[in-house]
């Protein structure tokens, strides 16, 4: 309908490890529901949007708020459309692994008076609605296939940098324009709500400037790598995409328009056409992609 008004939100299951299953002998999981005494129902933690805040913020900063725990964004679910009074609400959804806090020390509050980790199968009894039983189904049938445990790689263009034509140095010190930087600024809680903790980066400055904000953030280093420059080959990028892939924290790789598409044919994908600071999230395991996303 037009004009029709859509509420923008997101959240995640979250989700931790449990004792083997004596059954499958796998380890097991569960999962994390949260009730809220004002609606009287049971439901995964997710909340609306603040203005100019990006979804992945959206999921992790709700996620903190509502149970205490922080966490980092995994393989992205469905996204959920209903009705509510006011329109259509729309709610983005990622698998989320907890890296820092404890249910122990949530204490009851008007939003939300109590959680409970649970196996997917009691939280399906306990759950409200079906589009979360249904969420919850998907969680389930991509945890059987271990894609619950992916890592991630996200890969990212340099920001926007100063035309060739009108910089007369050496283009390696062609720097960051002032919406480039602006956008290197934005990246941080980006890749922040991935968990990025390795920032690696061609020796171009302009590539150095769009991840060096993001890395100032967790006291981190820059991680050059020649391979990713603009003068590399074919085998180099291999080399060094399978050299990030190999590791377990989440990284991020920021290189070059035409170097670009000899990344994403080392990772066995199509190119993606990404404009300055754009970027793709990728989801792999054991070496094999499990599913991408835009940044």
């Amino acid at each position: 309908m037009a004009g029709e008004r859509v509420t923008t939100a997101a959240g995640g299951i979250v989700w931790r490890r449990r004792q083997v299953d004596t059954r499958s002998g796998r380890p097991g999981v569960e999962v994390l529901v949260i009730h809220r005494p004002s609606y009287d129902d049971w439901t995964f933690p997710k909340g609306k949007s603040d203005r100019g805040e990006t979804l992945q913020r959206t999921a992790v900063r709700e996620i903190h708020e509502e149970t205490g725990l922080r966490v980092r964004l995994g393989h992205p679910l469905t996204r959920v459309d209903y009705r509510v009074s006011s329109g259509r609400k729309e709610v983005s959804y990622w698998m989320a692994r907890v890296i820092e806090g404890d249910t122990s020390a949530f204490r009851p509050n008007q939003e939300v008076d109590e959680l409970r980790w649970v196996r997917p199968r009691e939280a399906a009894r306990l759950l409200s609605y079906a589009h979360d039983r249904d969420l919850l189904e998907e969680f389930r049938g991509l945890r059987d296939h271990d894609a619950h445990r992916t890592r991630t790689l996200v890969v990212l263009r340099h920001a926007k940098a100063r035309s060739r034509s009108s910089f007369t140095g050496d283009d390696v010190d062609r720097p960051l324009v002032q919406a480039g930087v602006t956008r290197a600024c934005e990246l941080v809680d980006l890749l922040d709500a991935y968990g990025v903790r390795r920032v690696v980066t061609s020796p171009a400055l302009r590539c150095a400037q769009t991840v060096e904000p993001y890395a100032h953030s967790i006291s981190t280093f820059l991680e050059i790598d020649d391979r990713l420059s603009e003068d590399t080959t074919h085998r180099q990028v291999d080399r060094a995409v399978r050299a990030v892939i190999d590791r377990k924290p989440p990284v991020v790789v920021c290189s070059h328009r035409p170097t670009l598409p000899w990344v994403f044919d080392a990772l066995d994908l199509e190119p993606v056409d990404l404009s300055p600071g754009e970027g793709v999230v990728v989801h792999h395991r054991k070496g094999a992609v499990v599913a991408i996303e835009p940044l």
